[in-house]
Order: C-alpha cells, then sequence, then structure tokens
C-alpha cells in the first residue's frame, strides 16, 4: 500500500497515521508496565521514546499519572 493510500484510508476513518503510532506505544507500555519488571528507561526506549522523561510526560498525558503510579496500581503478581 502505497503512503498517500495509507493516508486517504485512515482520513476516511477520521484518523491518522500519528494517532494510530500513539496509540500503539500507549498500548505497549501499559503492557510492559503492568507485566514485565523492565525499568521505565528501558520501556522507554523499547516503545520508541528518545529518553524516560519523554515517555513519563507523554505517559502521564494520557494517563493522568506517572508510569510508576501505573505500575504499582496495575502491576500483575
Amino acid at each position: 500500500m502505497s503512503p498517500r493510500t495509507l493516508q486517504r484510508r485512515l482520513a476516511e476513518e477520521d484518523c491518522t497515521f500519528q494517532a494510530v503510532v500513539d496509540e500503539a506505544r500507549h498500548s505497549l507500555a501499559t503492557r510492559l508496565l503492568s507485566e514485565t519488571p523492565y525499568s521505565l528507561a528501558e520501556i522507554a526506549f523499547l516503545t520508541g521514546f528518545s529518553e524516560q522523561s519523554a515517555f513519563t510526560r507523554a505517559f502521564k498525558r494520557r494517563e493522568a499519572q506517572t508510569p510508576g503510579a501505573y505500575r504499582a496500581a496495575h502491576a500483575s503478581g
């Protein structure tokens, strides 16, 4: 699929590529926080953030809590 076709199809669904990327990053981050012992720095790297502080800011914007607080509230086990 060409980039333009993808862009057009996403627009038909009232979505953007960046929104899809953000949702995928967030989904992965919440899963890693609740199901793994990875450090916040490792999770930031695995989700494509340049540094832990950027990950923390983005996560807090979305969840209204820090990744550490989310982990404490949702840790399995």
